[in-house]
């Protein structure tokens, strides 16, 4: 055996050092030219904003916001995202709570359906209340959950007395009186 030559089966020295610097080139070919071209692909571009239609949703976006009028009644309400606003100083606020459809119990014998007057296929974004001033939705009463079913020119609101959320089992007395909003 030769002190010179490697033993046999063991690759040369050039060939480690051909393989390193192809191994090198390969990175930095990724890194120079293939991950600026990727993120140039993945990264986000101003798309143009094109009109919507009138009640087109779009993720993200506040849904109810502005001056709603209810129907039935001389009160008006002013809404901005989870604030209710009354006409006559009261505030609420409320947080997300759950979703549920209209055919479910809204009380132990009401259906979200028959207590608001909506489709069962609407539907409910059941939110919990997290500061009531004053509003008087609920018959003086504290506020303690709503029920909103969104619309295109509104939304249909049921205040809910403070106590356990909307359900099964909940008795039907801690519902408020439906109020119709439109703008």
């Amino acid at each position: 055996m030769n002190a010179t030559a490697p033993p046999y089966g063991v690759p040369s020295l050039k060939w480690i050092a051909a393989v390193g610097a192809g191994a090198f080139a390969l990175f930095m070919l990724g890194a120079l030219v293939v991950e600026p071209a990727l993120n140039r692909l993945i990264a986000p571009i101003d798309a143009p904003v094109r009109p919507r239609a009138s009640g087109q949703v779009e993720v993200g976006e506040v849904v109810l916001s502005g001056r709603y009028a209810a129907t039935n009644s001389a009160m008006a309400l002013d809404v901005d995202g989870g604030a209710l606003s009354t006409t006559k100083g009261g505030r609420l606020t409320s947080a997300p709570h759950r979703l549920v459809q209209a055919d479910q119990p809204a009380s132990v014998s009401k259906s979200f359906t028959e207590a608001m007057a909506v489709p069962p296929t609407a539907q409910i974004e059941v939110r919990r209340v997290t500061g009531d001033e004053d509003t008087r939705l609920c018959a003086g009463h504290a506020v303690g959950w709503l029920a909103l079913a969104v619309r295109r020119d509104g939304f249909v609101l049921m205040p809910v007395r403070q106590g356990p959320p909307p359900g099964a089992l909940l008795a039907d007395d801690r519902l408020c009186a439906v109020l119709d909003l439109s703008r």
